[in-house]
């Protein structure tokens, strides 16, 4: 297993050793270097990632919030699994959510609010679309959140964006699976056209259109994640 080295030349680089050792191992999960359901034992990690025990369980303990590992009793931890209904609920549950904090955003949203999203919009243009673990895959991965999170700023609620934020990241660890197990010449999906849609509508206040759009969005992705698990037969596994 390679565990690639946090670069320091990030825009927002961290400020504490454990906030280092989290983006490290939340970048591994969402990518897979960690596998789901992995076990995470304190001494090889420690080991891999030359880190000392305290900054180590800081870094697990906001991963358990995160919901991207899990803690098994007196047993330690483990990378949390991931199943065909684990995509499929994210998804329902982020259309739910996002259905309403997009229309409530749309009504809302003043002049500020236009000119975040397109400014989000045009940093994300900017990088291409990552197929691995690398630093352009970093930057592409929070353009792409501040984009989505973006459209939502105006909703109002700040249940709806904390809520909306911790879906999208699970979003984007089901995103690489299915980035990483398709060939190449077969992403067919045109992912810039479709920001690219969300956001005219969402600028010409065109609710309906919008929702629809961030919908299909969402689906498309989904149902491509589950089709990779089905071909890689993890999409029954146990939790």
């Amino acid at each position: 297993m390679v565990l690639r080295e946090l670069t320091t030349a990030e825009p927002d680089a961290p400020r504490t050793l454990a906030e280092a050792i989290y983006r490290r191992l939340r970048r591994d999960i969402i990518w897979g270097a960690l596998a789901p359901g992995a076990p995470l034992r304190s001494d090889e990690l420690r080991e891999s990632y030359d880190v000392g025990v305290s900054p180590l369980r800081e870094a697990l303990s906001r991963l358990i919030a995160e919901r991207l590992v899990t803690a098994v009793g007196q047993k330690g931890f483990r990378v949390a699994p991931l199943t065909s209904a684990d995509v499929l609920d994210t998804m329902q549950t982020r259309v739910v959510l996002e259905r309403e904090a997009l229309a409530r955003s749309i009504a809302q949203g003043t002049v500020e609010w236009e000119t975040g999203v397109v400014a989000a919009y045009h940093s994300l243009s900017r990088v291409p679309i990552p197929r691995r673990a690398e630093p352009e895959a970093d930057a592409w991965g929070r353009y792409h959140r501040q984009f989505h999170m973006a459209l939502l700023a105006a909703c109002g609620s700040p249940w709806q964006l904390e809520l909306a934020g911790l879906l999208f990241d699970h979003a984007d660890r089901h995103r690489v699976i299915r980035a990483r197990s398709v060939p190449e010449p077969k992403l067919a999906r045109d992912i810039a056209a479709e920001h690219k849609e969300i956001l005219d509508a969402a600028l010409a206040r065109k609710t309906k259109a919008a929702v629809q759009a961030l919908e299909r969005h969402y689906r498309a992705t989904a149902e491509r994640v589950v089709a990779a698990l089905d071909s890689n037969g993890q999409s029954k596994k146990a939790r």
